[in-house]
């Protein structure tokens, strides 16, 4: 809307104060009452031409042509009034808007059945909608709302549960998957974002033909495009992240009736979809630093409004607080209720989590059991830190290292699992000559044990040996030792540290307890902490979890609890122990810190992976799926990555200027939009850093697609700019500037729309298309115009690990030639997790079993032949040990008890 602004002062050197007179088009007339809210098309045509200034300038009408075309109004810039645009949208623009909105739909719903196979990240997704579909409890790196829309939309469809989108290619119709339906969802999202743009762009005062030009080019947009025709979650984050922005924009219309019901609504509105988009992705995040800055700046522009009195200042502070801190957190944890309440089925998620989380789950009964820990009892014991499993052995041995009996922790709850805990031989003697030998001694915080594998007979023990996978040299082997009639040696000794107790049960942190300790078992002799971080053993092990001594350990994967404990001494009324069920704040707490922890580990390497830097001018794309003649490949519109790019530094540029001359005196009014260019493009130039700049600190694997939240904040900002700096010009060449930008877009998006669709290409139109030598989309794959007889395609029967088979007739790429572009490979988030939370195969007890006579003899052999080769050197005893360092990183040590005093003089192995 054009409009008049006041006069511009300028303060100049050695000269007296003058005002110069300034034709703007976003404030008042000068001639028109100081009335907020007051809009230029309701002056008569004589009030919108001004009077001549001292100057000799008058206004002249051309100045004002795009007063018609406004989709909103604006208010005066005087100090202490509203700056806010109030929303007037005209039945035209509304008729311009559906008509704009049905030609996207055309572009965006355009073969959505193409193609009929797995798709890149469809492979992770869409087994999530079935896993929901069928309750089956599974573990993600997102959180749950984008997954369980998925599911919805499949369950309207008509999917049943059953397709497991195993890998990129499974054909979707001879499996009878309703896949279109699916992808619908989507595709509708990414159609709602073009009216969404629309009303964003109008909320913030911008003329109609540059919100026309907005929706139009989001809708053109190729990476958009084929990120929306997909089953995958961005399309619903870059939903929610334009319906919050189109909400929050929406609030500051309302700014002159504070506290109405559309203030409320709008408000509010923005606070569910902020939730909205923290429960599709983390990278919602960055959208609530977005909102929160600019919620501090409008407070603390109110506060040094004095007009606004401290009372409503306090209800302004509050409402906001409560619809933008507590609604998101109230909907996020809504949106994980709905999921922990579908999911109630054990499923292969169950290892990521802790036992409480576990025992919430259907199929899973961890039961309960005596609570305190008494010498002699039989006890299984998992490791905290990682939910791996159980310490566990069995009658298999090494086939490096000391060749002693493998010690690991193994994810099935079996006999192996369970270890007699005992006492050292000093400390059997004394008990033997007490007054009472047979009665019940609870182990205590600090006391020295002996724990022997009760199927085996073989005593866990750890000498200065490396492990067969971690071999550093702070890394100690631990194995089961011994055999008949040996008693054992001081490498069996294991210091009991407690770290931590039940609070509810205040004994457990002196006293160990089943469930309620966390506990450390320090090794005497090496000074090393039982630990383990996950690695896998070889086949040799069964693919079992390595379990190791390591010395400066920190606590974490250290830490031990006691889940199952038997005794047949302990009295039938005594006291039991039992995991607790957690509520819906820690179950939610526990899948945050477990996503956390994936989200940072997931450092190895994509064949598309790419780095921030490289995103605004879009070095290289991603491929997502390709068979001979046809091919997806993720690549934005050229022409818009850029300039928006362009636009954003522009900004920056013109806010360091602006200051600079600021402080020399020099107030610029830049054309008169300088007020609307803040508060419109400086929203969405900050918001496009808070959602570019953090993916610089992540470790983690990063794809394009992760710029697409920004790219619409960048896409909107160019469109502002290019509205208020062509108000000043006559519509003619505006319209040649917008029509030119919109043709050229056009244009591209015709160009890249094959890799958008998945559509017959030729492979002269591929290469010409590569204005970049980094897009690396395979244009080999295309048959060539000129060509006469279709060229045959040469598959290679076994693809490499770089190019996996992707169904279909694909063109296999031979990994040795470095020219040949990386064929589409799905990102597996949860690659390495899986493969580490995998349960280990179930073990032939039996069949070890059989070889007990023989493994007996292999140790006894290796152990005569360490004794003969180890170097002389005194034996530490226990009571020379230095106790207050263990591992470098233990604070609670603990002052030597009268049995670490004692030592046992038998050789150590």
């Amino acid at each position: 809307m054009a409009h008049l602004e006041n006069m511009r002062y300028r303060k100049q050197p050695g000269a007296a104060a003058v005002y110069e007179d300034a034709t703007v088009i976003s404030g008042m007339s000068p001639t028109t009452p100081n009335t907020p809210g007051t809009a230029v098309e309701d002056m008569a045509e004589d009030e919108l031409v001004g009077p001549r200034s001292d100057l000799g300038y008058s206004y002249g009408k051309k100045d004002l042509d795009y007063a018609d075309y406004s989709a909103a109004s604006a208010v005066p810039a005087h100090p202490g009034a509203d700056r806010s645009p109030r929303l007037h949208i005209t039945k035209n623009q509304w008729l311009t808007l559906g008509l704009i909105t049905l030609f996207a739909a055309y572009i965006r719903l355009w073969r959505l059945s193409n193609p009929a196979n797995v798709v890149f990240d469809e492979v992770h997704f869409g087994k999530f909608a079935g896993k929901y579909l069928n309750g089956t409890f599974f573990f993600d790196v997102h959180p749950p709302l984008a997954k369980m829309m998925f599911a919805a939309a499949g369950h309207i469809a008509g999917y049943d549960g059953v397709f497991d989108f195993k890998k990129i290619g499974l054909d979707y119709i001879s499996a009878g998957v309703p896949y279109v339906g699916m992808r619908l969802m989507p595709a509708l999202l990414g159609l709602a974002m073009v009216p969404v743009s629309y009303i964003t762009l109008a909320a913030l005062g911008h003329a109609a033909d540059a919100c026309a030009l907005g929706a139009l080019l989001i809708a053109l947009e190729n990476a958009l495009l084929t990120q929306s025709r997909l089953i995958l979650l961005d399309s619903a984050l870059i939903f929610f992240t334009g319906v919050t922005v189109m909400c929050w924009t929406l609030f500051f219309t309302q700014s002159h009736r504070p506290f109405s019901g559309r203030w409320w609504t709008y408000l509010l509105l923005t606070g569910v979809n902020l939730g909205n988009a923290l429960s599709c992705k983390w990278v919602g995040l960055f959208l609530v630093a977005t909102i929160g800055l600019w919620t501090i700046k409008d407070l603390w522009e109110k506060l040094g409004d004095l007009s606004i009195t401290m009372t409503e200042y306090a209800k302004h502070f509050m409402a906001r607080m409560v619809a933008l801190i507590v609604v998101p957190l109230v909907v996020y944890l809504f949106w994980f209720q709905i999921h922990f309440t579908v999911l109630h089925k054990s499923g292969d998620g169950n290892a990521f989590m802790s036992p409480e989380f576990q025992n919430t789950l259907d199929g899973v009964s961890l039961g309960h059991t005596p609570r305190d820990i008494y010498y002699g009892s039989r006890i299984r014991l998992r490791h905290a830190a990682t939910n791996a499993g159980y310490l566990h052995s069995h009658m298999s041995n090494y086939e490096s290292g000391s060749k002693q009996q493998q010690v690991t922790l193994y994810g099935f709850r079996d006999d192996n699992n369970y270890w007699l805990i005992t006492r050292t031989d000093a400390a059997e003697k004394r008990a033997q000559n007490s007054t009472d030998p047979q009665a019940l001694e609870a182990i205590k915080n600090g006391d020295i044990v002996r724990l022997m594998h009760y199927k085996t007979h073989r005593r866990l023990h750890s000498h200065d040996v490396r492990p067969p996978v971690t071999t550093n040299d702070y890394q100690n082997e631990v194995s089961g030792y011994g055999w008949e009639g040996f008693k054992g040696d001081s490498n069996d000794h294991w210091r009991v540290q407690i770290l931590e107790g039940d609070s509810k049960v205040p004994e457990s942190k002196d006293r160990l307890m089943a469930i309620h300790s966390r506990f450390r078992l320090i090794h005497v002799n090496q000074r090393c902490a039982l630990f383990s971080n996950r690695k896998k053993l070889p086949k040799w092990a069964h693919e079992q979890v390595e379990v190791t001594c390591m010395k400066s350990a920190k606590f974490p994967k250290t830490m031990w609890r006691i889940e199952t404990n038997i005794n047949d001494k302990i009295p039938a009324d005594a006291p039991l122990a039992e995991y607790k069920r957690p509520g819906l704040i820690d179950k939610v707490l526990e899948s945050t810190a477990v996503m956390w922890r994936v989200n940072n580990g997931l450092t190895k390497s994509h064949p598309y992976e790419s780095r921030p830097h490289t995103w605004p001018w879009m070095r290289r794309g991603m491929s997502f799926w390709g068979v001979e003649g046809r091919g997806i490949y993720l690549l934005g519109t050229p022409i818009l990555w850029w300039l928006s790019f362009v636009a954003i530094l522009a900004f920056a540029f013109i806010q360091v200027v602006i200051f600079l001359r600021d402080m020399r005196g020099i107030h610029d009014r830049l054309l008169g939009v300088r007020d609307r260019y803040v508060e419109s493009v400086g929203f969405f130039a900050i918001g496009w850093v808070l959602h570019w700049f953090p993916f610089f600190i992540m470790g983690r694997q990063l794809f394009l697609h992760h710029y697409l939240p920004a790219l619409w904040l960048a896409v909107m900002g160019m469109v502002g700019s290019l509205d208020l700096f062509t108000r000043r010009m006559s519509r003619r060449v505006r319209q040649v500037m917008m029509v030119g930008l919109l043709l050229v877009t056009i244009r591209m998006y015709f160009q890249y729309s094959h890799i958008a669709y998945g559509t017959p290409w030729s492979r002269e139109g591929c290469e010409s298309s590569k204005w970049l030598k980094s897009w690396d989309y395979d244009c080999k794959r295309y048959p060539s115009a000129h060509a006469t007889v279709t060229t045959p395609v040469v598959k290679v029967p076994e693809p490499t690990s770089a190019s996996p088979d992707i169904g279909g007739s694909p063109l296999v790429i031979h990994a040795q030639n470095p020219e040949e572009p990386p064929a589409a490979e799905h990102f597996d988030p949860l690659e390495h997790e899986n493969k580490l939370n995998e349960p280990a195969p179930r073990i032939d007890h039996d069949k070890l079993n059989s070889n007990a006579e023989k493994l007996n003899s292999e140790m006894k052999k290796a152990a005569t032949t360490a004794r003969n080769d180890e170097k002389e050197s005194p034996v530490v005893r226990e009571d020379e040990k230095d106790e207050n360092f263990v591992g470098g990183d233990v604070a609670q040590d603990h002052p030597p008890t009268p049995q670490e005093q004692i030592n046992a003089s038998a050789p150590h192995h």
